[in-house]
C-alpha cells in the first residue's frame, strides 16, 4: 500500500463521514460573515499551517483572521514551540489581543487535541460568545490523556467538530517499526476548502457573490481583492 492509497482512503472516509458536518457548518459560517463577523483560525506546531492555508489565498474567503504565533510554530526550535503549546495560560494573552466578539467564529486545528494552547483558545472563545470549531483527530484524542489540568480535550470543549479521521500520531505509513508520512496538512486543507466551497455555493444559490479572493495574477484581481479587503482591514491587521 502506498501513501497515495492511504491518503485516498482517508479522503473517502472524510467524504462519507464529514460531508454533512461541513454542510451544516457552512450555514453557520455564512451567517457569521453576513452578520459582519470574521473567522479566526488558530493552530500550534504544524497545525498552524491551516491558518496559512485559510488566509489571503486565491479562491479563499476574505474575512479570515489568521492567528500566527511564531513561538508555537515550526519557525522556532521544536522545544520552544512544544513548551509554548503545552503551557497553560499562554492562550489568554493571545486571545486578549484579537479583539474577538460574539459575532465572530473561532477554528482551532490540533491533531492530538490534548495540548493546553488549543484547549484554552477554544474555552476562551466560547466564553466570549464565539462559535467554536475543532479540526482534530478524535481517535488520537481518545487514545491519550489531556495535558490540560481540566482533563478536557479539544473536541469536548468546542461547539462543532470536524474530525480528520487520522490515526493517533498522524503518520499513515509503516516502515519497519517506524511510522512515517503524516496526513494532517493535506486532510485539514481538504476540510477547510470543502467548507469554503459549501459556503460559496450557499451564496451562489441566492444569486450573491461570496467574499472570496481572485488570484492577483489574473486581470482585475488586485482591484477585486482590495475592495473586499477594505471591508475587513480595520479588524484584520494583516490586511
Amino acid at each position: 500500500m502506498s501513501y497515495h492509497d492511504e491518503i485516498l482512503k482517508v479522503f473517502e472516509t472524510l467524504k462519507a463521514s464529514e460531508t454533512l458536518h461541513v454542510r451544516e457548518l457552512a450555514a453557520d459560517v455564512k451567517a457569521i460573515i453576513e452578520g459582519g463577523g470574521i473567522l479566526y483560525v488558530f493552530g500550534a506546531g504544524h497545525s498552524s499551517m491551516l491558518a496559512e492555508e485559510a488566509f489571503h489565498r486565491a479562491g479563499g474567503l476574505v474575512p479570515v483572521y489568521p492567528i500566527f504565533v511564531d513561538a508555537m510554530s515550526p519557525r522556532v526550535k521544536p522545544e520552544v514551540a512544544s513548551a509554548a503549546e503545552r503551557a497553560e495560560g499562554t492562550a489568554a494573552g493571545i486571545f486578549k489581543k484579537l479583539g474577538a466578539t460574539a459575532s465572530d467564529m473561532m477554528f482551532i486545528a490540533s491533531n492530538s487535541g490534548i495540548n493546553p494552547a488549543g484547549i484554552e483558545m477554544a474555552q476562551l472563545a466560547k466564553a466570549a460568545g464565539l462559535l467554536t470549531v475543532a479540526i482534530t483527530s478524535v481517535a488520537h484524542s481518545r487514545s491519550m490523556p489531556s495535558r490540560h489540568s481540566s482533563g478536557s480535550k479539544l473536541f469536548e470543549v468546542t461547539h462543532r467538530v470536524l474530525d480528520n479521521h487520522l490515526p493517533p500520531g498522524d503518520a499513515l505509513m509503516a516502515a519497519g517499526t517506524a511510522r512515517v508520512a503524516p496526513g494532517s496538512t493535506l486532510v485539514n486543507g481538504w476540510l477547510w476548502n470543502s467548507l469554503v466551497c459549501e459556503v460559496s455555493q450557499l451564496y451562489a444559490a441566492e444569486g450573491k457573490v461570496p467574499p472570496v479572493y481572485v488570484s492577483a495574477n489574473l486581470p482585475g484581481g488586485d482591484h477585486h481583492n482590495e475592495s473586499l479587503q477594505a471591508r475587513y482591514s480595520s479588524r484584520i491587521p494583516l490586511l
